[in-house]
């Protein structure tokens, strides 16, 4: 994953997204989940009007060089002091 496919990204290639602490483990004690229907086996609520806006806000913010790391399957961008949008791009369904 790269800028430019992020920027491209539409909520049918995300499975789920976290929101929460930056720097800290992503087991959910720090934040919560949201899963879409494109997920292949949800382990959280399903929200795909919620995840759509919260794709649309960390897109606009890595437009404006919000600190953004991007992984092969996650790309995680920073959206205030210690505070994350996390999206997971992995576990979609075939």
């Amino acid at each position: 994953m790269n800028k430019e496919k992020f920027l491209a990204l539409t909520i049918e290639g995300i499975s789920q997204v976290y929101s929460g602490k930056r720097n800290c483990c992503r087991c959910g004690c720090g934040g919560d989940y949201k899963a879409t229907s494109f997920m292949q086996n949800p382990r959280s609520e399903v929200n795909d009007s919620l995840v759509a806006k919260r794709l649309k806000r960390a897109q606009e913010l890595v437009r404006q060089g919000a600190d953004t790391e991007y992984g092969d399957t996650w790309i995680d961008v920073e959206t205030g002091q210690d505070r994350t949008l996390t999206f997971y791009v992995d576990d979609l369904k075939k």
